[in-house]
């Protein structure tokens, strides 16, 4: 199964200057725990809801200050045309439960979450022990 099959279509990207307020906010509306990080037209990192409470909130930070202060740098991708399997090994390898889905030209088309390889995944046990060990 191809990750094109599986992941959520669409994805909401916020810029490096956003404040954390705003971007807890897009998270809030779109229902979302996760996005990546623009500089203009470049990925230059990823948010998540965990992040901003973690680096954030819990050290007292004001809310305008910028996402930057509670983004990784480290950009995770997959095209939309590999396999399923190699989704969830790049996840379990580098310990991460979602993925920014490219296409061809690395323009974001989407986002791969545990969650989803868990629905649709044909083998149920080796999706919960890949859950298992990524949340530990």
């Amino acid at each position: 199964m191809q990750v094109s099959e599986v992941m959520h279509k669409g994805v909401s990207t916020v810029q490096i200057s956003d404040t954390i307020k705003k971007v807890a906010a897009l998270m809030k509306r779109e229902d979302i725990g996760a996005v990546p990080v623009f500089k203009n037209a470049r990925p230059v990192g990823f948010v998540t809801d965990r992040d901003i409470v973690i680096s954030c909130v819990a050290n007292g930070r004001n809310p305008d200050e910028p996402i930057s202060l509670a983004m990784t740098s480290d950009i995770v991708s997959i095209q939309e045309k590999e396999e399923l399997t190699l989704a969830t090994k790049i996840m379990r390898d580098k310990q991460i439960s979602r993925l920014l889905v490219v296409d061809e030209k690395e323009t974001p088309v989407g986002m791969l979450s545990l969650q989803d390889i868990t629905r649709f995944s044909e083998d149920k046990v080796n999706s919960v022990e890949t859950i298992a060990e990524i949340k530990r």
